[in-house]
C-alpha cells in the first residue's frame, strides 16, 4: 500500500474523472424507459447544479464513482451514474437506506394477522437472553433500549470486509451495552433493532428473509432489481456493473489518511444483515419510499409510519415521567420541539419535510429521502465509505434543496456542511 497523494493532487484527479462523467451525461438522450441507463427530464440549470454537487461530493469523499437520482414528483427526473463502468441502473449496497423495508415487512405481517406490534420478541426467540420485554413495535419505533452493535467493531468492518458475521454475534455486541435508558419510552437509534427484527421474523414465519422481503415488500413496491442475498455470509460480490467501493483503513474508529484507499470489490453483507444487507438501485429505492410513505404496507397501521417523535429524549424522574423544570430539562424540551430537529417515525427518520435514511457499509455511502408533500425524492450512493453516513446525509439534503423540497436550508448551506464533514 503506497503513500497517499497530496489532497490537492487527489482532488484534481477526481475532478478530471468527474468531468469525463459529466461530459457523457450531456450526450445521454432524455428517457424514462426503465431499461435505459440515464434519465434527464429536469431543467438544464438543475442538471448542472446536480452535476456540480456530485462532482464536489466525489472530491470531498475520495470517491471515484457515484449514482444519483433526483425526482420532482411525476414531472421530471434526473438519474445518472458517474465513474468508469457505472450507470444509472448500477446495483448498489443500499445499507441503511433500505432498512425501513424490514418495518414494511413487519407491518405487512401485522396486517395479515400473523403478528401484533405489542407481541414480545422473546416469545418467538425463546433461547435468546437479554431481549425480555422488547416488543416487535419497539424495534421500529427505536424504543427497545438496545445499543448499536457496530460501536466496538466498526474498524473490523473496514479492515476485513469479507469476514462473515453471524447475526447472533452482532447481537451479542449490542446486548453487552444494553439496555439503554428507559426501554419503551426513550428513543435510541440502533441498527440492532432491525437486525433483531429480521431474525425474529424468520423464526415466526419459518421463512427466509430473502423470500419474505421479495414476496411481501420488493414485489409489491415494483423493486424488480432489488434482492436480499440468499447467502449473506458468503455472497460478497455485486452483480456485474455494480458500484464497487473503496475505503481508507481504520484505526480507533477513524480513517487512516496517510495511505491510499483500499479497493473493496468484495464485502460480506452479513456485517449489517437485516439492518442493511439489501442490494438495490437508486430507482428501486425511490419506488420503495413512495410506497412505504404512500400506505402500501400495513393497512390500518400504515399511519404509524409518519407518526414521529423527537430523537432528543426528555429528562425523566425515577418513575419515568418527563421533568419540565431545570436547565437540562428545559434544554431537552427545546431541542425536542425544534421544527428542524431530527424526528423518528416507524423505521425511518424525518427532518422537516423529508423522510428517509442514510447509511454506510464498507465501500459505499447511501442516502434516500422523500418529501411526500412535493413528491421530491433523492437517492444517492458514493463508492468511498470513509466519510461516513453523516456526509452522504448532507449531500442528500443538498440535492433535496436543489430539487425543490420544502426545507428551510439552502443547497449552499448543506454544501458547506458537506465540506466540514469530509475526511482525509
Amino acid at each position: 500500500m503506497g503513500f497517499r497523494l497530496g489532497k490537492r493532487v487527489r482532488l484534481g484527479a477526481l475532478a478530471a474523472l468527474s468531468a469525463v462523467a459529466l461530459g457523457l451525461t450531456s450526450c445521454t438522450p432524455d428517457s424514462t424507459t426503465p431499461g435505459d441507463d440515464a434519465v434527464n427530464t429536469v431543467s438544464s440549470e438543475l442538471a448542472d447544479s446536480i452535476d456540480e454537487a456530485i462532482a464536489e461530493a466525489m472530491e470531498l469523499s475520495g470517491s471515484t464513482a457515484a449514482v444519483v437520482g433526483v425526482w420532482q414528483g411525476d414531472e421530471a427526473a434526473y438519474v445518472q451514474g458517474f465513474g468508469d463502468g457505472v450507470t444509472a441502473n448500477s446495483a448498489i449496497r443500499s445499507a441503511q437506506a433500505t432498512q425501513p423495508a424490514m418495518c414494511a415487512l413487519l407491518l405487512d405481517l401485522v396486517d395479515s394477522g400473523q403478528l401484533t406490534l405489542d407481541r414480545e420478541v422473546s416469545e418467538d426467540l425463546s433461547r435468546q437472553v437479554g431481549i425480555e420485554g422488547i416488543t416487535y413495535g419497539q424495534l421500529c419505533t427505536a424504543t427497545s433500549g438496545l445499543s448499536d452493535f457496530k460501536t466496538g467493531i466498526s474498524d473490523i468492518f473496514a479492515n476485513n470486509p469479507t469476514r462473515p458475521w453471524a447475526d447472533r454475534e452482532l447481537l451479542s455486541q449490542a446486548l453487552a451495552r444494553s439496555p439503554l435508558s428507559w426501554p419503551g419510552l426513550d428513543v435510541h437509534l440502533a441498527d440492532t433493532n432491525t437486525l433483531l427484527l429480521g431474525r425474529a421474523l424468520r423464526a415466526v414465519t419459518n421463512t427466509s428473509l430473502p423470500e419474505l422481503l421479495e414476496s411481501r415488500v420488493f414485489s409489491r413496491a415494483g423493486m424488480d432489481a432489488t434482492f436480499y442475498p440468499r447467502d449473506p455470509l458468503g455472497e460478497t460480490t455485486l452483480p456485474d456493473g455494480g458500484l464497487t467501493g473503496q475505503t481508507q483503513p481504520f484505526s480507533g474508529r477513524k480513517p487512516v489518511c496517510d495511505v491510499d484507499p483500499v479497493a473493496v470489490p468484495e464485502v460480506s453483507p452479513s456485517m449489517l444483515a437485516g439492518a442493511g444487507a439489501t442490494v438495490s438501485t437508486v430507482t428501486d429505492i425511490k419506488d420503495f419510499y413512495a410506497h412505504y410513505l404512500g400506505g402500501t404496507f400495513g393497512g390500518e397501521s400504515a399511519g404509524l409510519i409518519t407518526e414521529t417523535v423527537s430523537t432528543t429524549n426528555p429528562v425523566r424522574n425515577k418513575k419515568g415521567e418527563t421533568v419540565t423544570e431545570g436547565a437540562k430539562a428545559e434544554e431537552a424540551l427545546a431541542e425536542a420541539e425544534d421544527p428542524g430537529g431530527q424526528k423518528w417515525g416507524f423505521g425511518l427518520e424525518r427532518v422537516e419535510s423529508l423522510y428517509g435514511m442514510s447509511g454506510a457499509m464498507t465501500g459505499t455511502l447511501t442516502a434516500a429521502y422523500r418529501d411526500p408533500g412535493t413528491g421530491v425524492a433523492v437517492v444517492v450512493a458514493l463508492n468511498n465509505s470513509s466519510a461516513g453516513s453523516r456526509f452522504v446525509r448532507h449531500l442528500a439534503f443538498q440535492l433535496a434543496a436543489l430539487g425543490g423540497a420544502e426545507v428551510s436550508w439552502t443547497a449552499e448551506q448543506r454544501g458547506k456542511n458537506l465540506a466540514r464533514a469530509a475526511v482525509c
